[in-house]
């Protein structure tokens, strides 16, 4: 941790850093095997059979509209039909289950697989099984649920719709099930990625609750803005996700500090991704002498050398993470305001002193 003092850093002569930045991908063991990685974490919160969570959109079920209104793991089934596993049932290593089928039924046993020569998944897929006939409304009526890995269900013969889910990838499938024992593998041409970010080459990681990741995929909506697949996701979260490209939004705290960069998730594999944030925190206090004690009330205004504004705040110790370059820091208290000049260097926190002095006051 530095500390800044009028607009320099002790020991260094203050520079003037370029204002542009420049966006850095690393990935690393990008071709490790998925299957294990992928599914050694229940669903990611929004997705399909996770919790809810704010900032997460619910993927797609596929191209047809097959979940019927208040359906869902809470939605009551109708009688004389398998019960499904409760949404809360361990999903790690889960094993197929045990059917007793009735005599005028029939088992349907299914497997999920990210590509086709994969290995089944063992936890974490989500599967639905819907009527094939459908109501007035349009919609189709639930007829079982399981969370896990493999399943068997106890069905009667006839048609139904089987989406099978895991994280942000879902597949839908129509399958006749008859009087004997039907297998039945779905493939769902899926991956996953686990982000994080640097400072900096030879940096570790970022470890901090400011960083998030947001992802797009490649389509659109009716305002011709990319789709959000994941917001706020959190470092070293692994998501899984249809294979194809997303872009990748990095945000570092609440201001400036964003990093944009396309990722391709391949089938079967999980691939670790790391941006390059060119940021630094910094931690603002008013003072009436160098080392001295933070003025309290103090309120703040960060703003760019073309003086637009960037972010505010208000106390004794504000931090704010920023993009590389040079800020105009100005504390206001009581009827003073004092202003300071201060070059964030990418990767170098530092506490920054703002000198309470007459020679320092704006003039009005």
């Amino acid at each position: 941790m530095k500390t800044i003092v009028d607009g320099r850093q002790h020991g260094m002569t203050q520079r003037n850093i370029p204002r542009s930045r420049w966006i850095s991908v690393v990935v690393g063991l990008a071709v490790a095997a998925v299957t294990p990685a992928l599914a050694q974490n229940a669903p990611p919160p929004g997705g399909p059979g996770g919790p809810p969570q704010p900032g997460f959109l619910l993927p797609g079920s596929g191209p047809l509209q097959l979940m019927p209104p208040g359906a869902g793991p809470a939605a009551p089934l109708p009688e004389a039909i398998t019960p499904y596993a409760p949404s809360t049932a361990p999903a790690v290593e889960a094993k197929p289950l045990a059917t007793v089928a009735p005599s005028d039924s029939a088992t349907l046993s299914l497997t999920a697989r990210l590509t086709p020569d994969g290995p089944p998944i063992g936890s974490g897929v989500v599967w639905r099984v819907f009527a094939e006939a459908q109501g007035p409304d349009g919609s189709r009526d639930l007829v079982a649920e399981r969370h896990g890995g493999s399943a068997d269900f106890a069905l009667k013969p006839g048609g139904y719709f089987i989406y099978c889910g895991f994280g942000y990838a879902g597949t839908t499938e129509h399958v006749v099930v008859g009087t004997s024992l039907k297998a039945e593998s779905m493939v769902l041409n899926a991956g996953g990625v686990r982000l994080a970010a640097t400072t900096g080459k030879d940096r570790p990681p970022i470890d901090d609750d400011d960083l998030s990741f947001d992802i797009f995929s490649p389509e659109v909506d009716s305002h011709g803005e990319p789709k959000a697949v994941a917001l706020d996701v959190a470092p070293g979260q692994i998501v899984r996700l249809p294979a194809q490209t997303y872009s990748v939004v990095a945000n570092y705290g609440d201001a400036n500090a964003r990093t944009t960069a396309d990722i391709d998730v391949k089938a079967g594999k999980l691939s670790n991704i790391t941006l390059t944030e060119k940021a630094a925190k910094i931690t603002l206090k008013l003072v009436s002498a160098e080392g001295g004690e933070a003025i309290a009330d103090t309120r703040w205004s960060v703003l760019t050398q073309a003086g637009d504004l960037v972010t505010t705040g208000v106390g004794a110790f504000p931090s704010f993470v920023l993009a590389e370059g040079d800020y105009t820091v100005i504390a206001n208290h009581e009827d003073g305001q004092f202003q300071r000049i201060v070059t964030v260097v990418s990767g170098e926190d530092a506490d920054v002193e703002v000198m309470a002095t007459d020679n320092r006051k704006v003039a009005n």
